[in-house]
């Protein structure tokens, strides 16, 4: 890992996309099997506003220092990364006293057992980060926190890594992202005003 990043001014857009390896064979009658070969991660384009000089040159320096696509570092993408929920407080992953055979801690889960003093709304279609590893996940369903009683947070992809109830938190705003560069080609555009302008594309480490 090669440190934190932070733009020098912000982020004009961002392009934010999820990406699933899949394989589709078409047999000769027309029949599609269709079969998830590999995990699903997140990948964004970051494209910069007009920048200084020195502003560009901050930002630059950063991702020389990536050597290509060898390293990796944390980023929290603007927008994307921020709840839109009226959740507060600490969410705590919880073991599992119901027998719901949805509710599951193991690599694979997609319905995770939470508990918290928090209160509030976690909404569908953001994001959420697990204390002990570094991949993100998109929630699929509006979770309301009453404060005291399990709630269900039902997320994809599935847990790519298993949970232990009571020892990991869940991270729902300013949520950071473990990423690395999409390319070893990374370049700037001088524009005829002096000011500069760069775009890169990040993947999700898994």
């Amino acid at each position: 890992m090669s440190g934190t990043f932070t733009a020098s001014a912000g982020y004009q857009t961002v392009d934010f996309q999820s990406i699933t390896t899949s394989r589709v064979t078409t047999s000769v009658s027309g029949v599609t099997q269709r079969l998830q070969t590999g995990g699903q991660f997140f990948s964004f384009k970051l494209k910069s506003p007009a920048l200084t000089r020195a502003q560009a040159m901050a930002d630059y320096s950063f991702f020389m220092s990536q050597l290509g696509q060898a390293e990796s570092f944390v980023v929290t993408p603007p927008v994307v990364s921020s709840s839109r929920g009226t959740a507060s407080g600490t969410i705590t992953v919880q073991n599992i006293t119901t027998t719901d055979p949805l509710l599951s801690l193991a690599a694979g889960s997609k319905t995770i057992p939470v508990n918290s003093v928090a209160t509030g709304t976690l909404l569908k279609g953001d994001l959420v980060k697990f204390s002990n590893h570094n991949k993100v996940y998109m929630i699929t369903e509006d979770c309301n926190l009453d404060g005291s009683s399990i709630n269900q947070l039902n997320i994809s992809p599935g847990l790519t890594t298993a949970l232990t109830g009571g020892s990991q938190t869940i991270t729902y705003d300013d949520v950071p992202f473990t990423v690395y560069l999409d390319t070893d080609v990374v370049k700037y555009i001088t524009q005829a005003d002096g000011t500069f302008r760069y775009e890169v594309v990040l993947n999700e480490e898994i």
